[in-house]
């Protein structure tokens, strides 16, 4: 996206709704320091504020909002990713409509001066279509994982500030404990942020207090990728289980699905378009197998059955006949 294209999306989505700021705090990404960014928002009399370079920390409330917000992410978005787009919403409605320890107000109340209403159950004295009922269940459900996030992201804080540093947990054999995904390698096609910052439980098999490393019963699909099973006592979190009181009727969440092996085979179902590049290199858009879609250099498809088909649709018979379009 262009800094051209960027100012129309804020424009209709930002200052349609509120207005024009007096600044904006962002980090020094290209289309924030671009020639047009800055003369537009010198012209509009908006002040940019930008991080110093190598050091985002400048502006600590944005950044712990943004740890709170990927820190809620990961506890509602399933391991393949596929929802993360169907919980924005929600996710979005229930951090706007959550009071705030330090001002005691709702974002709502403080940006538009009252708390927007929200359904908070499903009325069962009228016959509705089963699928009107599902949506709105669903919708409630979003809501309610986002609020419990919320709570977990908010009760995490706390504990992490209060015993920054703590002495080494007393794990033992047989112990359950999380492992840290820092340094996993996690599966092509996911993106680090979304994914859990912690996995398992997985059971402590041996124990070495001396130098704290601790032997873990692996599963399947880590042992398959030639992880070993020892790890030092800063990559593992004890676990605990819920507690029923505070968190009643709380479902157990499956195992992380690490999904397929890197090196098996993707299949090609389709070519869906192409573009010709600056270099006047030409790029094909695939759609594989797994749902993904990537755009992939000529080298790449040219031996593709999908190719030759793809031809044919767009009236050519060789790749350079295709069009070039801006």
């Amino acid at each position: 996206m262009t800094a051209n294209e960027l100012s129309w999306i804020y424009l209709r989505e930002i200052v349609r709704l509120h207005g024009l700021p007096s600044s904006i705090v962002s980090d020094r990404d290209p289309k924030f320091t671009s020639r047009w960014w800055r003369a537009l928002h010198k012209l509009l009399g908006a002040k940019l504020l930008m991080s110093t370079s190598f050091h985002p920390q400048t502006d600590g409330q944005t950044e712990r909002a943004n740890r709170n917000v990927g820190q809620i992410f990961r506890a509602i978005v399933r391991s393949d990713q596929k929802d993360w787009v169907d919980r924005t919403p929600m996710t979005e409605f229930a951090i706007n409509s959550s009071v705030s320890g330090t001002t005691r107000f709702a974002p709502f109340e403080l940006n538009g001066g009252f708390m927007p209403s929200m359904i908070k159950e499903i009325r069962s004295d009228d016959i509705v279509p089963k699928g009107v009922r599902q949506y709105a269940e669903q919708a409630l459900l979003n809501l309610a994982s986002a609020h419990d996030s919320i709570i977990e992201s908010r009760v995490f804080q706390t504990r992490k500030a209060n015993t920054r540093r703590a002495a080494e947990p007393d794990i033992k054999v047989g112990d359950l404990v999380y492992l840290s995904t820092k340094n996993l390698n996690m599966p092509k096609g996911r993106a680090r942020k979304l994914c859990p910052k912690f996995v398992g439980p997985y059971k402590v098999l041996e124990v070495y207090p001396g130098v704290s490393n601790y032997v873990l019963e692996l599963p399947a699909a880590l042992t398959s990728r030639r992880i070993h099973p020892r790890f030092h006592v800063s990559l593992l979190r004890p676990y605990h289980a819920s507690s029923d009181l505070m968190f009643p009727n709380r479902s157990r969440p499956e195992p992380y699905d690490f999904g397929a092996e890197d090196d098996q085979e993707w299949f090609v179902e389709e070519l869906m378009g192409h573009r010709w590049t600056q270099n006047d290199t030409l790029e094909f858009e695939v759609r594989w197998s797994l749902g993904d879609t990537t755009w992939e250099p000529y080298d790449n498809c040219k031996d593709l059955a999908a190719l030759d088909r793809y031809l044919e649709l767009q009236g050519v018979k060789r790749p350079r006949q295709l069009a070039r379009r801006d």
